[in-house]
Order: C-alpha cells, then structure tokens, then sequence
C-alpha cells in the first residue's frame, strides 16, 4: 500500500452528501458480514469502510482475521504482516482513530504485534554503560523514533511511516499505555539482542536499512496528503477578518503548500459503490437501511449548491473539504474519527457560505463557484 495516511478522501465526503443512509448500512452489520465485505473489496481499499465501522465490529474482525493456520490443519498464529496492514489502513481513517482503536485492543496482542516490528532501547540505563562509536551512530539512524528515554528502532524500513504514525498517536492520546507497552518490548527487546550477537551486531545492521529515510517519509507522507498537527493548527489559527477582506484576499500559504505538494489518486476509492457491495455481500438484495432521525444536516445550502455547478468545480472544493476534514483531524483534539471531522467541516463550510451570501448579496452558486472551501470555513468559524 505504501504509507497512505491520509484521510477522509474525497469518496468519503460524497457519500455523506449524496447517501447518508450508507453510515448505517455499514454500522449496522455483523462483523463477519463486514469482514466479508472487507475481503470482496480487498483490505488494502476499504480504509472509508473501515472508518465507518464501530468499535466493537473492529474487534470482532480483528479476532476472526489476525490469526491463521500456518498450512492446512495447523494451529493458528498470529500474523504480524497482516497486522501491519490493518495498522495502515486504520491510519488511513486518521492517526486519532487508529490510536483509540488500538488502546481498545487486548494489551497482550498489541504487545506481541509490536515486538515483531521494532526494538525498544532504554537510553537511561545505556548511558551507565561505555557505548562504542558504532552503537552511538546507529542509535541515531533511521529509521528511529525517540519516546521519554526509550529509543524505538524499526527492524525494517518498510512500513515504518505507519509504525511511527501510531506511535506517535498512542503517545498523544493513550501515553500510559504506550509507557507500558515501551517497557515490555524493552525487555522483550534485550533478550532479543542477546540471543544476537549483542547490541553492537544488532544495531549496525539496522542502521544499515537507510540514512535518508526521514526525508523521503516527509515528501511521501506530503504527496500523500498527510497534514501535519503544526500545519492544521497554524491553519485553525488564522483570523477569519471581515467577509470582504477574506473573500478577496490570496488563498493562504498553508493551504497553497498543502495542495502543491498533494498528489490526489488517480483511482477511486473503495468506498465508491459501496451500496451495491453492502446489498451484494451482505443480504443479497436487501435494501439499505436509511438515518432515521439523528443529528441534523446543516450543510443543506452547501449540498443544493453544489449541485448546481460544473463537475470540475464540485471536484476542487470536495478536494478542499477533504483538506478541511484532515485539518480538524490533526488539528482539533475533539475528533478521533473521519466521519466526525467531515460532519464539522462540511457544516461549518454551510456557515460561511451562509455569512457570505447575506454580506455580499451574490447567490450562493457565484460564491461557491469563485471562493475555495478553506475560506468558507474560516467565515464559519468566526463569531457574528
């Protein structure tokens, strides 16, 4: 898959416009029936299907698809690589989502998991120890990730953007658990360098993965569309300013950058279809549960406007609800999930084109069709 940690996509976003009932479809489904479903699609596509799904649907699947039989009849182990693909596509639903998701799992698994992609090092109790020239460059090679006094070292370098993004996020969201996780795989780690060659062999050999790896993760982490926290932060900090001023002024240089570097993907996403898989791999035919009641959709102005406009209009401002929807991610401690997200962003988008139209007088589809989304959203934000 690569390191996509991007999210929500723009598929995400379409379907909370044009078929809501779809979030219930799919939350509303047994675990196995979505596991299925997950399967037909292929793992590796469905990070919006994953997203969608409820806690309890994800522990279920994870129970029935992270063991398997080595062969035929044999017990079933735990595999590590297809855990490792999970871990992606979770992340592709946000670094938030992923990192609940993982505290709600079985501490023993996440241990386990963990320990066959990484070695943990204990800096503090290094340093009363004579450290060689060789240990000391490659405690400081990628692909690395320092927490408190441990120093966390991929065994290999594929995955380990995925890796240092959950990490990164247990950190942030769930740090006792992290810290007992770091200091099991600490001891876990020990024994392994020993059983080695010791820790001069071990860590020259992973130093050796590469020594450009930070760089080329931050142009891939960007083509991809990841936002980082600094940026969606900076993002959320802007002052919305008069109506006028803001509808007339450049796009902002972090929304300029963030789209000059995004590569959007050339295919769509899982999610497009979806409706025919549910009925197909679930109920054969049967019809798709509609939102009965629930939150109210403020985004009513926004959504009847956006049908009035060329197709390759509505395309760049989904782009930029997209981007929206990942600022609120990185940026705002309130959101763990993308559906969430895309709900604020899309209402608080209405909001602004709202403000817009009653400052300016000028319809809604001149408006929607001449500003980017990024600046509706700052007039929605701002206080009447």
């Amino acid at each position: 898959m690569g390191d996509k940690l991007t999210v929500p996509s723009r598929a995400l976003l379409t379907r909370l416009l044009d078929e809501p009932g779809l979030v219930r479809a799919v939350q509303t489904l047994p675990p196995p029936a979505l596991l299925r479903l997950i399967d037909h699609i292929g793992l590796e596509d469905a990070g919006e299907l994953v997203a969608l799904a409820t806690t309890e649907q994800l522990e279920r699947m994870f129970d029935e698809d992270l063991w398997r039989p080595s062969a035929p009849g044999a017990d079933e182990r735990f595999d590590p690589a297809r855990f490792a693909l999970w871990l992606e596509v979770m992340l592709e639903a946000g670094e938030a989502f992923a990192a609940d998701t993982l505290a709600d799992l079985d501490e023993e698994l996440l241990a386990l998991a963990l320990h066959a992609e990484v070695l943990v090092i204990d800096l503090d109790e290094l340093v009363l120890t004579k450290i060689e020239p060789e240990v000391e460059k490659a405690l400081e090679s990628d692909p690395n990730l320092e927490i408190d006094q441990y120093r966390v070292l991929g065994r290999r370098l594929e995955g380990w953007d995925t890796l240092a993004a959950a990490l990164t996020a247990l950190d942030a969201r769930h740090p006792g658990l992290l810290r007992r996780l770091l200091e099991r795989l600490c001891r876990a780690s020990s024994e392994w360098i020993a059983d080695n060659g010791g820790l001069c062999q071990v860590l020259t050999a992973v130093e050796m993965l590469a020594e450009d790896a930070a760089a080329e993760r931050e142009d891939r982490r960007a083509r991809a569309g990841h936002l980082s926290p600094a940026s969606a932060r900076a993002f959320l900090a802007l002052r919305p300013g008069d109506v006028h001023a803001v509808l007339a002024e450049p796009r902002d240089a972090i929304t300029r950058a963030y789209f000059r570097e995004y590569r959007a993907p050339a295919q769509p996403t899982a999610v497009e279809g979806a409706h025919t898989w549910v009925e197909e791999v679930a109920g054969g035919g049967a019809p798709v549960p509609q939102l009965e009641g629930g939150a109210p959709e403020p985004e009513t102005l926004l959504r009847r406007t956006l049908g009035l406009l060329a197709d390759e209009i509505v395309d760049e401002r989904l782009r930029e609800l997209a981007y929206l929807s990942n600022v609120l991610l990185a940026g705002s401690p309130r959101h763990a999930r993308p559906l969430d997200a895309a709900h604020e962003a899309l209402a608080v988008c209405n909001a602004g084109l709202q403000r817009a139209v009653a400052a300016t007088g000028r319809s809604a589809a001149d408006l929607l069709a001449q500003t980017g989304c990024e600046k509706l959203f700052r007039l929605g934000r701002a206080p009447e």
